[in-house]
């Protein structure tokens, strides 16, 4: 008998988009800017008719307007961060399989391993947003947040999460 199998799939090699991502220069602070701006502008777009439709808002302004503390909806509050979470990983779920956010898509530029080898949706979630969505949910320690995005401007161009994450940001030829 033979060992071909005339059933098989076709097997080939699919060369990788981003074969060599060293070469490619790292994304400059201000577009990396711009496309967090663009992805928590549409997370607001997705989040606040939700958040409006639940009751979240009203009970909020009563809240303030009865004079209530900053820690009367804390859990409430929490709940929502959560919620807010999965819609960001839910809206970009598809553009996360190829280390970018629709933010990043739109101005070309992609998240890559620190070695040039793609990223995974899992690293990037595990690694580059869910310890800073923590600490921002921490009371005074949230502020680390602002040191994390400010840590772009170093010669490297990489934050924190970027290096617990083992990532970079960099541009990408438009339509890859």
């Amino acid at each position: 008998m033979s060992d071909i199998n005339p059933y098989q799939a076709p097997q080939t090699e699919v060369p990788e988009l981003v074969a060599d991502a060293l070469s490619l220069p790292l994304a400059s602070p201000w577009v990396r800017l711009l496309a967090q701006i663009i992805d928590t502008i549409i997370l607001i777009i997705v989040l606040l008719p939700v958040m409006f439709l639940t009751g979240y808002i009203d009970r909020t302004m009563q809240s303030k307007q009865s004079g209530g503390g900053p820690f009367d909806l804390m859990g409430e509050q929490a709940l929502w961060s959560l919620i807010g979470i999965v819609i960001y990983i839910a809206v970009n779920w598809v553009f996360l399989q190829k280390g970018q956010t629709i933010g990043k898509r739109l101005l070309s530029i992609r998240i890559v391993r620190k070695n040039g080898q793609p990223i995974t949706a899992g690293r990037i979630i595990l690694y580059r947003f869910l310890p800073v969505q923590v600490v921002a949910l921490i009371p005074c320690v949230g502020i680390l947040v602002l040191v994390d995005a400010l840590m772009i401007f170093r010669s490297t161009r990489c934050t924190l999460h970027d290096d617990i994450a083992d990532s970079m940001v960099v541009e990408v030829p438009r339509g890859i």
